[in-house]
């Protein structure tokens, strides 16, 4: 069995904004940081995940079908299924926003249209 491997991205009330690759746990883009701040009025986060190939496959199978307007809230509750993943990793500080996505209500802009 190949061993796990590390992704990080973004997540909000919308669901997972971005799935890449990483080094290790902590580390990612300083991007996502620059985003996080702009956003965290929607619980913007960086998340870290150790996932294996079949785990990898079905999240990036999820976020790239298109016909799926739930895709990114779909990848996010996943991420949340303790039957899929065994941890998914935040800052301790983002922990109670982490425990409250994926939530459109959350955003203070949303206008509730696509519900």
């Amino acid at each position: 069995m190949k061993p796990k491997r590390i992704f990080t991205g973004i997540a909000d009330a919308h669901g997972i904004e971005s799935f890449q690759p990483c080094e290790e746990i902590g580390k990612g883009s300083s991007l996502h940081g620059f985003r996080v701040r702009a956003n965290r009025h929607r619980h913007a986060l960086i998340y870290w995940v150790e996932l294996n190939d079949a785990q990898v496959e079905v999240i990036s199978k999820l976020l790239g079908d298109e016909k799926n307007d739930e895709r990114f809230m779909d990848a996010c509750r996943l991420l949340h299924n303790p039957d899929f993943v065994e941890v998914v990793m935040v800052e301790n500080e983002m922990r109670r926003s982490w425990d409250m996505l994926p939530d459109r209500k959350l955003d203070p802009y949303w206008s509730g249209d696509d519900e």
